[in-house]
């Protein structure tokens, strides 16, 4: 029996706990009725008797470990597991509430070498022992921190990796549950996609710039910056402050400029208030 996703199990707790007698055809609907053979077509619906919704039920709890009227199961893949034969299917995912860290990491974690970082759960996280941070792009960029000139007014900071997934989803979560004393700082690469996650982070108080001069200009890709037109009509259209100054300056060069680059060339990067 082909294994089915977590939109087909919801279409199917929906028709068992509405007690539907037919539903709209769709490819969702399709799969479920080529997989299990019930459902009896009739032009563009598909009518289920009693009967049907019974034999459905059994079928599909047999298929997926769980009874489809109770719904899919809530938490995490191991609390999934529990009861369903694929564990995947749980809404929590495996680094969802976590974050990765490095720097100056506040009590009790352990200080930790500049080269090592942390993958740690928001709830170890003593916010009274953060006193900044600093939220970094790219992966191997937030790997590099300790090697760019950054200020050293950031040197005590919680470096903060930006994530995917999951654990972009634990920066922003962090970054909205931070006091308004501790400040926050954003290092992206110097371009239109930099300058807008910067700006719809939930919290960014300063922005860390590269200095500019002909080196660093000259690695910059005109095509990449061509190829981030969404973000850069999202910058015309947004309220920038202080960072105003910033997307004209980029408008003007018309360059992507890396994270990597900046490393590369040891460009001194400096920190610009939000305003």
């Amino acid at each position: 029996m082909a294994s089915l996703s977590k939109r087909h199990m919801r279409a199917v707790h929906r028709l068992l706990r509405e007690e539907l007698e037919a539903v709209e055809r769709s490819t969702t609907w399709d799969e479920i009725q080529q997989t299990f053979e019930l459902g009896e077509p009739r032009g563009r619906r598909l009518h289920f008797s009693a009967e049907h919704r019974r034999e459905l039920r059994e079928l599909a709890q047999r298929a997926w470990g769980f009874d489809p009227l109770a719904g899919v199961p809530e938490g995490n893949r191991r609390q999934v597991a529990a009861s369903a034969i694929d564990e995947k299917i749980a809404r929590e995912r495996p680094n969802d509430g976590y974050v990765l860290v490095k720097g100056r990491l506040p009590p009790p974690l352990p200080s930790l070498p500049h080269e090592l970082s942390l993958r740690v759960p928001l709830i170890a996280l003593s916010l009274d022992g953060i006193s900044q941070v600093v939220v970094v792009e790219n992966l191997d960029s937030f790997d590099d921190w300790h090697a760019f000139a950054a200020p050293a007014e950031l040197a005590d900071s919680l470096v903060l990796y930006r994530g995917h997934g999951g654990l972009a989803r634990g920066t922003r979560q962090l970054l909205s549950i931070l006091p308004e004393h501790i400040p926050i700082t954003v290092f992206t690469d110097w371009d239109p996609a930099g300058l807008r996650i910067a700006h719809t982070l939930p919290r960014a108080d300063a922005l860390l710039l590269p200095d500019l001069d002909e080196q660093l200009l000259a690695k910059g890709s005109r095509a990449h910056f061509a190829r981030q037109h969404q973000a850069a009509q999202y910058l015309d259209n947004a309220v920038l402050g202080e960072w105003g100054w910033v997307w004209e300056a980029m408008k003007r060069e018309g360059v992507s400029i890396k994270q990597q680059h900046m490393l590369a060339l040891g460009v001194r990067l400096r920190r610009v208030a939000r305003g």
